[in-house]
């Protein structure tokens, strides 16, 4: 393997993959297993093996889901040494199976971003919103909306796209916000009329975005970094955010239980924890993580105010909700 090894690998392949003993080629070596998407990961591997050009740090894109399965399965086993960009929900599942962190060193991110058991740090905050296609709303001649209630117009019928919280974590971000805001049973009533609208319930939080920069819908409920790359890229999207707050998820960083022992892998974590995270900010998903950093993206909303999320990583409370879920 080159040094610059950066593995998109299927889920059925990752079986391979995880055989006791594996865990390293040689004291040199990290494994890391992300959740980002491609681009984030080729430029946190870039900037990895520009810092650390002695090791051999290998890069695995695992989905979130593939990823908490096998963590729970594997754990010390596994050939994971790092977990990087782990939605909250799951880590929290998993986080027997991660290594305690110094708490002294949680301090340095925003308090409600932190894990209680220190069992992880925050990697990402990537927050949710309504994203428009202006050219299509031009064409139709229709009212830019202002709140979820205005979602359900039929003026929109057929225009509305949303990622299916049974499958995305962004679709769950904004059941879970709606639910928070105004009480279970308003919130699924709600979507019961929004559905009406809806012209597909999408697998992954980056489908909206992808229909409205297709043509396909006019309004999508989506991410705001992905939204604001497109704008970026000259596409005629809108951010809007509802007085309900942006929908919004930590995503993890941690060391797989007894991984922790290798200075290499330590070393390697420090810098992914302060360094790495930077980096993410400044080039994708600027919501701030560190309490002494703030970055800026143009275009990327600077005043956001985010949802109450309580209770977004309970992995009780989210079966439940989702077992109301009909779409």
């Amino acid at each position: 393997m080159t040094r610059r090894s950066f593995v998109i690998a299927a889920a059925g392949a990752l079986a391979a993959l995880a055989l006791p003993g594996c865990s390293s080629a040689n004291e040199s070596t990290v494994v890391i297993y992300s959740c980002a998407e491609g681009v984030r990961n080729e430029s946190l591997l870039t900037a990895l093996h520009e810092r650390f050009p002695e090791y051999d740090i290998r890069l695995h894109y695992v989905p979130t889901g593939n990823c908490a399965a096998k963590l729970k399965v594997e754990g010390a086993q596994s050939e994971a040494d790092i977990i990087v960009d782990l939605e909250g929900g799951y880590i929290k599942q998993v986080s027997d199976q991660l290594e305690e962190l110094p708490a002294q060193d949680a301090e340095r991110y925003c308090a409600d971003l932190v894990d209680p058991d220190h069992r992880y740090f925050p990697f990402a905050r990537e927050s949710a919103c309504i994203a428009i296609n202006e050219s299509t709303f031009s064409e139709r001649g229709l009212e830019i909306p202002r709140s979820y209630e205005d979602l359900t117009d039929p003026a929109y019928r057929g225009l509305v796209t949303m990622p299916n919280p049974k499958s995305s974590g962004t679709g769950y971000n904004f059941v879970k916000s709606l639910v928070n805001a105004w009480g279970e049973d308003e919130a699924f009533a709600y979507f019961d009329r929004l559905a009406e609208n809806v012209y597909q319930f999408t697998s992954s939080g980056s489908g909206p975005v992808n229909a409205l920069v297709q043509g396909e819908a006019a309004i999508g409920l989506g991410m705001t970094f992905q939204t604001v790359s497109e704008i970026n890229q000259g596409v005629p999207l809108r951010v809007l955010f509802f007085e309900e707050g942006a929908p919004w998820a930590v995503y993890g960083l941690g060391i797989v239980q007894g991984k922790g022992e290798r200075p290499v892998v330590r070393e390697v974590f420090d810098w992914l924890a302060t360094e790495g995270v930077k980096i993410d900010n400044e080039t994708y998903v600027p919501d701030q993580v560190l309490v002494d950093f703030k970055a800026e993206i143009p275009n990327y909303p600077t005043d956001i105010e985010y949802a109450d999320m309580s209770g977004i990583t309970d992995p009780d409370e989210k079966k439940r909700l989702l077992g109301r879920w009909k779409y």
